[in-house]
C-alpha cells in the first residue's frame, strides 16, 4: 500500500508516518521545508517539495497512491481577526481544494481529511455526535468546517472517497500547542477554576489519533465524518491533578468566577487586538471551557473498530517526560 500525507512533518504527522511505515507502507509526503524533509527521507520516506496553495507543485502527487492522509493545515483557536480568517482559509480551505482536486484525477481507495472538533464550534446540547449541527464562530473554527465542506462537494460531485476525522484536542509529545499552554499555567498556580460547573474537556491521546487514521483508510465509510477522542471527557481538575501528580507538585486552584472570566477575556482581546497579537485567551475560550462538552465515538468505535488505548495517567505522564526533556516545563 502507498499513502500520500501532507503535514507529516508535523505533531500528528510525525506519530502517522512512523506508524505507517512500521506496518509497512510506502510513504509519500509533501513537504514545504527542505531540512524536515531531509529528516522524514532518512525513515525511508519519498519527499515531494511543493505547497497545498500552489496547484502546479501539487501535479502528479497523487499518482501510484492508495490512501491520502490529509493534515496540513494552520491555526490558532484564540485567533479573531479578519485577517487571520483569510490565512487560515488560504491553506485550510483553499489548500485543501487544491490537494483534493488533484486527488480526483486518480483512483485512490481514500482521502482521509483531518478536520477538527473546532468545526463544530460552542453548542448547548450536552453531548455531541456526527449529527450534532455546527456552528463555528471563530476564524479557526470556519476555516476547519469549510475545509469539509470542500471535500464533501468533492465526494458528492467526483466520487473521492472522503472520510473525515474530527479528533478533539491532541496531546502527546511532540505537541507544543493548547495543552503545553494549559501545563505552564497549572505549574505557575495560575489556572483558575471558571465558574461553578466540572468543566469537562474531551481530549485524546496522539497515538489513539494514529489509530482512528489507520482505521479511517482501511474501513472508513466515504462520505462520512467521524469524531476521535477518549472513551470519555475528563474535567479540567481531573486534568489539573493528573499533570501535578506526575509532576510531583502542589499547585493552588483559585476560583474565578464565569462573568469576571468572561470580562477579563474581552479586556485581553481588546488589549491583543492593538497590538495585531493573537491574544492568549478569548470570550470563546472561556465559553467552551464552562460548558461541559462530551463527545460520543459510538460512530467510530461502530464503523472504524476504534478503541481508545491510552489513558490519561499514562498519556499526561509520556507528554509531560517529553516536555521536561526538550525544556518546556
Amino acid at each position: 500500500m502507498r499513502a500520500l500525507i501532507t503535514g507529516g512533518t508535523g505533531f500528528i504527522g510525525r506519530h502517522l508516518v512512523k506508524r505507517l511505515r512500521e506496518v509497512g507502507y510506502l510513504c509519500r509526503c509533501l513537504v514545504r521545508n527542505r531540512k524536515k524533509g531531509d529528516e522524514l527521507k532518512t525513515w525511508g520516506v519519498e519527499i515531494i517539495y511543493g505547497d497545498v496553495r500552489e496547484k502546479a507543485s501539487l501535479h502528479g502527487i497523487a499518482q501510484d497512491i492508495d490512501v491520502v492522509y490529509h493534515l496540513a493545515a494552520i491555526g490558532h483557536i484564540s485567533a479573531v481577526s479578519r485577517a487571520a480568517y483569510q490565512k487560515f482559509r488560504e491553506v485550510n480551505v483553499e489548500g485543501t481544494r487544491n490537494l483534493a482536486e488533484e486527488c480526483a484525477q486518480y483512483k485512490i481507495k481514500k482521502f482521509v481529511h483531518f478536520s477538527s472538533t473546532a468545526a463544530i464550534g460552542i453548542t448547548e446540547v450536552p453531548l455531541i455526535d456526527e449529527t450534532t449541527e455546527c456552528k463555528p464562530v471563530t476564524p479557526y473554527q470556519c476555516s476547519k468546517w469549510e475545509s469539509e465542506l470542500v471535500v464533501l462537494s468533492l465526494w458528492r460531485n467526483r466520487r473521492l472517497p472522503v472520510v473525515i476525522l474530527r479528533p478533539s484536542m491532541v496531546y502527546g509529545p511532540g505537541g507544543k500547542g493548547e495543552f503545553l499552554k494549559l501545563c505552564r499555567l497549572m505549574v505557575r498556580g495560575l489556572f483558575p477554576r471558571v465558574g461553578r460547573g466540572m468543566n469537562l474537556m474531551p481530549m485524546v491521546y496522539v497515538d489513539d489519533v494514529v489509530q482512528a487514521a489507520l482505521l479511517a483508510g482501511e474501513k472508513g465509510v466515504p462520505g462520512e465524518v467521524y469524531l476521535i477522542t477518549s472513551a470519555r471527557s475528563f474535567s479540567m481538575d481531573e486534568i489539573r491533578q493528573m499533570v501535578l501528580k506526575c509532576l510531583g507538585i502542589k499547585r493552588p486552584y483559585p476560583y474565578l468566577p464565569y462573568p469576571l472570566a468572561m470580562l477579563s477575556a474581552y479586556a485581553i482581546e481588546i488589549l491583543y487586538s492593538l497590538f495585531g497579537c493573537t491574544p492568549i485567551v478569548t470570550h470563546y475560550n472561556i465559553a467552551s471551557i464552562v460548558r461541559n462538552r462530551i463527545l460520543s465515538i459510538e460512530k467510530a468505535k461502530r464503523e472504524l473498530g476504534y478503541e481508545p488505548r491510552i489513558s490519561l495517567e499514562e498519556g499526561v505522564r509520556r507528554t509531560l517526560e517529553w516536555y521536561k526533556v526538550k525544556g518546556l516545563l
